[in-house]
């Protein structure tokens, strides 16, 4: 297998800006959407800020995998430590 990156370092920083532009795009459009509710046929006034749930449904499971993954990989550390790796250094041959 190769080693080397597919794409470059600043492709996950570019996405993640990306990913917050859309976030607040959506946030503009249910602070929009709040603001008309209501009416049948309302002037066009103040919109008002709301709370967005989007976005701490997306900071949740940025969350929830950040920890799975150190959990991973916390096993898989304590499993080198312990040698397990080295079970297929065994040889089955008798003497």
């Amino acid at each position: 297998m190769r080693t080397e990156f597919r794409f470059p370092k600043a492709t996950a920083v570019l996405m993640a800006i990306i990913l917050g532009g859309v976030m607040l795009a959506i946030q503009k459009g249910e602070n929009i959407s709040a603001s008309l509710r209501g009416a049948v046929d309302p002037p066009i006034g103040p919109i008002h800020p709301t709370h967005s749930v989007l976005l701490g449904g997306i900071v949740l499971g940025i969350v929830f995998f950040y920890v799975a993954g150190m959990l991973g990989w916390t096993i898989l550390y304590a499993m080198r430590r312990s040698g397990v790796h080295r079970l297929a250094e065994t040889a089955a041959e008798p003497k």
